[in-house]
């Protein structure tokens, strides 16, 4: 993997385990509890129950990690609470770990800041990847976790999250980070409030050379209707180019994508 850059997952790793933390910064309740009733109904729910976990970031330690994990990945949880963080990034697959090391992660960071750190842990961060298991071959999971304590500059400390496997809705494009804001209603949904598309190769995020003739028509004001018509397409062939073309840029709207291809000088 590349040298991480200043402001990776690595280097803030690296940062905290420097620093001395109060017990009472890094005490947390109820998470046992969560993991028994996990452990309980296990043999129930069997290959859907979640792997649970509680990493300190301080430390680089996993406090606990569900004996789901058996299930999900056919490791053992000493593996992970004896191994640390560096059993995770062992198995994390290469280009993956890069992706997260270098963009995900200080994308967290930079949300975060935006943030009162009391506040934290009301927001529920989810992204999938891949890590090798226990037969030496990669699953594709998704990952759910919250930072429920940070310091007073707003660094996360501990994380608490959920893993399940996803193998067979998921391939390894696009990587997707999404962000909720969690409901002070117990009875509501969590709020989307971020989405950002990641890619693992930068050729992935090229426009077609059809996705480019629909987006000069687009500049030029024309309807996906006219569009479509010109180009002896289907009106839904025209849309599905233009949601691409919005996944890979990152934009909400047509406006933003263009904006977004004048910029970087495609039309």
């Amino acid at each position: 993997m590349a040298r991480h850059k200043t402001g990776s997952w690595l280097d803030y790793i690296n940062t905290m385990q420097g620093k001395t933390f109060s017990p009472e910064q890094l005490k947390v309740e109820g998470v046992d509890r969560m993991l028994n009733i996990n452990h309980h109904f296990q043999g129930i729910f069997h290959h859907t129950i979640p792997m649970i976990y509680l990493v300190d970031y301080s430390s680089g330690r996993y406090l606990t990690m569900s004996r789901a994990v058996k299930t999900l990945l056919g490791y053992e949880p000493e593996n992970f609470t004896e191994g640390g963080l560096s059993f995770t990034m062992e198995n994390y697959h290469t280009a993956d770990l890069q992706l997260f090391n270098e963009q995900i992660f200080p994308d967290r960071l930079s949300f975060l800041k935006k943030i009162p750190p009391v506040e934290h842990s009301n927001y529920i961060f989810s992204y999938n990847y891949r890590i090798r298991n226990k037969e030496k071959k990669y699953s594709n999971i998704l990952q759910r976790n919250c930072f429920i304590k940070s310091d007073d500059n707003g660094n996360p400390l501990l994380s608490l999250g959920m893993v399940i496997n996803v193998d067979h809705f998921k391939n390894e494009n696009p990587v997707i980070q999404v962000i909720e804001k969690l409901s002070s209603h117990p009875d509501k949904m969590p709020e989307t409030v971020y989405k950002k598309v990641f890619y693992l190769h930068e050729e992935d995020k090229l426009f077609t050379a059809r996705e480019k003739e629909i987006l000069l028509w687009t500049a030029d004001g024309l309807t996906s209707k006219e569009i479509a018509g010109k180009l002896f397409l289907s009106e839904n062939t025209v849309i599905n180019h233009r949601r691409n073309m919005q996944t890979k840029s990152n934009t909400k709207n047509v406006a933003e994508l263009i904006s977004f291809a004048h910029r970087q000088a495609i039309i």
